[in-house]
């Protein structure tokens, strides 16, 4: 079996989904750099979601970085508009963690108000077993 770790911002904001068999889901995208200082590159992993990490969807935002764990599958296409074999790369979630930097009050106050509670880190814990990190300051 293989497993992918990655870090990244959100493109957009994660989408809630029901699949044909009525079962929800969500969507979201994490681009990860994976270029050099001189040559900057980001790669996007589309990601999706089920069970107890749904309630953490209100939280995934556009520029939210979090940390994700599961299991890869690439799938490869031609492109409409040059007829070039292309890959896209999926990962199916079975860890999501935030990652807030600790100098960062303002994402962490938005989120608070979005949720209407005052201790964000302990209502995701305790409504989702998701964890949100609070990583050292950025110097």
């Amino acid at each position: 079996m293989k497993k992918l770790l990655i870090t990244g911002h959100l493109g957009k904001d994660a989408v809630l989904r029901t699949d044909n068999t009525g079962n929800d889901y969500a969507t979201f995208s994490v681009g990860v750099s994976v270029g050099t200082k001189d040559k900057p590159k980001t790669d996007w992993v589309e990601v999706s979601c089920t069970g107890k990490h749904l309630e953490l969807v209100k939280y995934l935002k556009s520029g939210v970085k979090v940390l994700v764990e599961g299991f890869p599958t690439v799938n490869a296409y031609l492109a409409k508009e040059d007829n070039q074999p292309k890959a896209s790369q999926k990962l199916f979630a079975h860890m999501i963690d935030i990652l807030v930097f600790k100098n960062d009050d303002a994402k962490l106050d938005n989120m608070k108000a979005d949720v209407g509670v005052d201790d964000i880190e302990e209502y995701i814990h305790v409504n989702s077993n998701i964890t949100v990190h609070n990583e050292i300051s950025e110097g």
